[in-house]
């Protein structure tokens, strides 16, 4: 099973540290990882590139938002053979081992998009009834989050962001839904927004500032 990674960065370059080592720490399978970093200033891309080493670094010197960012990455990652693509974010900090190997399989297995439930939101999603792959039961949700969003790759090949509209998990959750897939989270596993939703915007209040300055996330 061949997994690509995608993450995009700007700042914060504590978060990146720590989620970035933890996710290779207890991924539990090889993956590539693709980055683009959006205008860092505090040292993110140095260290990216210094320490890090991912197996894609892109730069913008701006914010490109989410949607664009992503379809830059995906006309990397679509001309390399993958059968699962994530998106995780810097802020995703991975608590159990081999998360990643585990919701990549299932993705694959089930052809749905999923995640680990995402604790420490300050609104977590609603959700519905369960569903099995295989012995492993599944949370059904209308949508996930960006902060960590497992693709079969083949949708990829039909699906891009509209760079317009930066709801990009939005985009990609109801358009999967519309072709008849699922989304969902795996009950047993879990990880974390890190530091919460709460915790983040006390310790980083100009980041989010400027998203609402720019209009965009970031």
């Amino acid at each position: 099973m061949n997994v690509c990674v995608l993450s995009l960065t700007r700042d914060r370059l504590a978060y990146t540290q720590h989620c970035f080592r933890r996710l290779r720490e207890l991924a539990g399978i090889p993956f590539d990882h693709f980055v683009l970093d959006q205008g860092s200033e505090d040292g993110t891309r140095e260290w990216l590139w210094d320490t890090y080493n991912p197996d894609c670094l892109a730069v913008s010197s701006e914010n490109i938002g989410i949607p664009g960012a992503l379809n830059k990455l995906l006309e990397v990652a679509s001309k390399q053979s993958y059968d699962v693509i994530v998106k995780i974010d810097n802020d995703c900090e991975l608590v159990e081992p081999d998360t990643l190997r585990d919701v990549a399989r299932l993705t694959l297995e089930g052809d749905c998009l999923l995640s680990p439930r995402i604790l420490g939101l300050q609104n977590p999603p609603s959700h519905g009834h369960e569903f099995q792959i295989g012995d492993e039961t599944i949370i059904d949700i209308p949508q996930i989050g960006g902060i960590f969003l497992a693709a079969p790759a083949h949708l990829y090949q039909r699906f891009r962001y509209d760079e317009t509209n930066h709801m990009d998990d939005v985009q990609v959750c109801w358009w999967y839904r519309s072709q008849g897939g699922r989304c969902g989270y795996v009950k047993r596993l879990e990880a974390w927004h890190y530091e919460t939703t709460t915790g983040q915007h006390a310790r980083y209040p100009d980041y989010f500032a400027r998203q609402v300055s720019e209009g965009k996330p970031l």
